[in-house]
């Protein structure tokens, strides 16, 4: 399934490895995303950071979405029929005892 992540770009939620909400403040510190090491791919290149609302990173590359964290998050719970993000770890993470 692919998960519409803003500017016309749909993702396969299988190479979603996470996504991050924009925090200019902390940006201008550190940019915590160059420790994974892909390239970064804008959305909307004629408006720049101005628009970035979350990062959408991928086993390829780190996009930067105009969308609301929250409203990527609810397209994926929508895909996947799940409520929560916290039911996912169960499934990715089985406890040793099960």
């Amino acid at each position: 399934m692919y998960l519409h992540i803003g500017s016309n770009k749909m993702v396969d939620i299988r190479s979603i490895v996470a996504i991050f909400r924009f925090h200019p403040n902390k940006m201008k510190k550190s940019n915590s995303l160059e420790q994974y090491y892909r390239p970064l791919i804008l959305l909307d290149p004629t408006k720049g950071l101005d628009e970035v609302r979350c990062y959408v990173v991928t086993e390829d590359c780190i996009y930067a979405s105009p969308l609301r964290l929250e409203t990527v998050v609810q397209r994926f719970q929508k895909l996947t029929n799940r409520p929560k993000w916290e039911n996912m770890a169960s499934e990715l993470y089985p406890s040793e005892d099960a």
